[in-house]
């Protein structure tokens, strides 16, 4: 008998722009499983289905913005240490310092390099 598959790791991917989100995806290829919301009322769902091991967000997002559900997370007691990867247009200093200071593990400017938005959600998932 086969030994079974270890599970990949879970990948919840909250940006409002399908493109973008299959993008992230085949950026970070066949290793993780995926999960997507398209608003942070959607990644709150798929928070309380099944925790990830890492969160990719968005900041624009319609209705609460990224940063404000990343707070709200970081204040909660059963997701407050899921890492979380902010990806933005929005990429000035002060944006940047911003999303630091909501909790974010790691910030990318959009368009992201993609070899180290891998390297970045790699070595969050492996800490």
């Amino acid at each position: 008998m086969a030994a079974a598959e270890p599970l990949r790791p879970l990948i919840l991917i909250c940006d409002d722009e399908p493109p973008l989100r299959e993008l992230q995806k085949a950026v970070l290829g066949s290793g993780y499983r995926y999960v997507e919301a398209a608003n942070t009322s959607e990644a709150e769902a798929q928070l309380a289905i099944e925790p990830p091991a890492l969160i990719v967000l968005d900041v624009m997002l319609p209705g609460k913005s990224g940063l404000e559900f990343l707070r709200e997370l970081r204040e909660s007691n059963h997701a407050r240490n899921i890492p979380v990867v902010v990806v933005s247009a929005w990429q000035s200093a002060t944006d940047q310092q911003a999303a630091t200071d909501a909790g974010a593990d790691a910030f990318l400017g959009k368009p992201f390099d993609p070899d180290a938005f891998a390297r970045v959600v790699s070595d969050l998932v492996s800490a």
